[in-house]
């Protein structure tokens, strides 16, 4: 395996996330192209950010998932220590997603070991937050299967496969998905995928609409199948000029809680972040990578691309919204946590007087920038002419 490096100036972060993601416990510290040390991941255990590694060497030598049923709680743990070490939830979503992902790789392979080998190449796909790389804290299953095309076993197998994964994913804390977005429900070959993809830019009616905002925002997390055909879909979108005018009207259906004034409407003094706020920047950066025909899926990197396209939105507009996003995910994480220290329901909603007086000012500006946006975005892109 080549010698992963690192800059010596980088983050601990950096270093933290490269070793999970790439299942390493060295790094070669580089300055000006010359080697000048090494960091180990026994260095960085006594950094106090340092949960992941046990929970990631527990995951490499679990054999039954019902070993793993604290799993959401050591996850919750490991965020708490992070977020207190002064980690942002941008770079925390970014660990946790290389934790689940060794999660699921590790239930594909027991699945394996007891279904026999596979009949044909398949990639495992998560979408949603996961597949965005900005999930925390433990939510819904988003996931589905993609097989190689031509094999008469793949079905019964891959079903089989699927449901035994499901299965452990909610034995260690990720409840089915209220919409069934899960691999028991989407198990398809690759050619069918490839032909749902391109119906939905092809002809966006509201269930293909609905479908590109699910599942365009996938990332293959188990399995060697290329999922090439379909990136390409995804980069060619931009030239689909009717799915972008479409994408971007469906983009601007949830707006901030802003009434007359710019007030701000509250439901008993709380404030759904995820939908009024969080969700709407989600939307918006996808459709804008999409427009720039960017294959990037996390919602920063999309505003970046978005940003430096000169398509649907503004350069200035996509700065102020990565600010604004990050901004959102600490509040909402921050008010997660409280509510798992108090045994609290964890949902996306945040109580104003919670919150500081700068606090309130941040968030009343960042729906007054979010409702900007879209107005910019509903009127450079005439889609008021749309019905």
């Amino acid at each position: 395996r080549p010698l992963k490096t690192l800059d010596s100036d980088a983050p601990v972060f950096t270093a933290l996330h490269l070793m999970l993601e790439e299942h390493i416990h060295h790094l070669a510290l580089v300055e000006e192209g010359k080697i000048i040390g090494v960091i180990s991941s026994t260095d960085l255990l006594r950094h106090e950010a340092t949960g992941p590694f046990y929970l990631r060497r527990t995951l490499d030598s679990v054999e039954d998932p019902t070993a793993l049923a604290h799993y959401s709680r050591e996850v919750a743990g490991t965020v708490q220590t992070l977020f207190r070490g002064g980690l942002g939830a941008v770079q925390i979503g970014r660990i946790v997603s290389s934790l689940n992902d060794a999660l699921v790789k590790r239930l594909v392979g027991l699945a394996e070991q007891a279904l026999g080998p596979p009949p044909t190449n398949f990639a495992w796909i998560v979408f949603g937050s996961e597949g965005r790389l900005e999930q925390t804290l433990l939510t819904d299953q988003d996931n589905a299967l993609v097989y190689e095309d031509a094999s008469s076993e793949a079905p019964t197998y891959f079903a089989a496969l699927a449901k035994q994964v499901v299965d452990g994913l909610i034995q260690v804390g990720f409840p089915l998905c209220p919409g069934g977005y899960m691999a028991t429900n989407w198990c398809k070959p690759r050619n069918e995928w490839q032909s749902l993809f391109a119906s939905w830019v092809r002809t966006p009616a509201p269930r293909a609409l609905l479908g590109a905002a699910i599942f365009f925002d996938f990332r293959p997390v188990a399995g060697s199948l290329s999922l090439a055909p379909l990136e390409d879909i995804l980069a060619a979108a931009a030239t689909e000029k009717l799915f972008i005018a479409h994408a971007a009207q469906e983009a601007l259906t949830w707006g901030p809680p802003l009434g007359f004034f710019n007030w701000v409407r509250s439901d008993h003094g709380m404030v759904d972040l995820k939908k009024g706020a969080i969700g709407p920047i989600v939307n918006l950066a996808r459709v804008g990578g999409l427009a720039a025909g960017s294959r990037e899926r996390s919602t920063l990197e999309r505003l970046a691309v978005a940003g430096k396209s000169g398509g649907i939105l503004k350069k200035e507009d996509t700065v102020v919204l990565a600010e604004t996003f990050q901004f959102l995910l600490h509040l909402r994480l921050r008010q997660q946590l409280t509510a798992l220290q108090t045994n609290q329901p964890i949902d996306h909603k945040v109580r104003l007087d919670a919150l500081s007086t700068l606090e309130r000012r941040h968030l009343k500006e960042a729906f007054i920038t979010i409702r900007q946006v879209q107005d910019d975005v509903r009127a450079s892109q005439h889609l008021d002419r749309m019905g």
